[in-house]
């Protein structure tokens, strides 16, 4: 029976590591901005004389951070519908972008949050990521997401990003939007007013 009961420990020990954290212990804030504040208390924080809604999802709006110390840029996701100005998500790219200071901070959110779920990276790809879940799933709950990317392009960062959302809240932004879009006819392009071939739809 020694066996057997061993056997059972140690698969329920796996299971509690791999399980998603309590949500009664997420962090909330990161850098002095915390989830849930109303963009207008942050106007020294934040570059709110250029938000914009998201092109792909127009109910959130992202907003810059103005510089901050230990920081080389980040962005803050701003709801657009349910709860307009409301800090959604925060996204820092640390100043530090070594390899070594990920592996640390890898080792410190370990120690806080338990066992992270690793982010799978395209084949050959000098990628590492993780990501700490915090309620049910990832989609009802808050995450966070540590990044390490070791080469750069024109549209991605190097270097270590973390990332705090909140996922419900987000979700119920987005619930917002297409209730309030219900019914409505989809907008037509008024530019131009030709029909467009394939020559239209490829650089010349």
């Amino acid at each position: 029976m020694r066996p057997l009961v061993l056997s059972a420990c140690l698969a329920l020990a796996f299971v509690l590591a791999a399980a998603p954290a309590r949500a009664a212990d997420a962090p909330n804030q990161i850098a002095g901005i915390a989830i849930g504040a109303n963009a207008e208390d942050l106007r020294d924080r934040l570059d709110l004389a250029r938000v914009a809604p998201l092109w792909d999802k127009p109910w959130l709006v992202r907003a810059n951070l103005k510089p901050t110390k230990g920081f080389a840029a980040g962005y803050v996701i701003l709801g657009g519908c349910a709860t307009q100005n409301r800090v959604e998500r925060v996204r820092l790219q640390y100043k530090d972008g070594s390899k070594a200071l990920f592996d640390k901070l890898v080792r410190q959110l370990t120690d806080r949050y338990g066992v992270p779920q690793p982010l799978p990276a395209p084949k050959g790809s000098k990628y590492k990521g993780y990501r700490w879940v915090f309620g049910a799933n990832k989609t009802k709950g808050l995450d966070v997401l540590l990044e390490h990317f070791e080469l750069t392009g024109d549209d991605s960062p190097s270097g270590n990003v973390i990332r705090i959302s909140d996922n419900s809240a987000m979700n119920r932004e987005k619930a917002c939007y297409d209730a309030m879009i219900k019914g409505t006819p989809e907008p037509q392009p008024a530019f131009p007013l030709f029909d467009v071939d394939d020559s239209w739809l490829l650089p010349q």
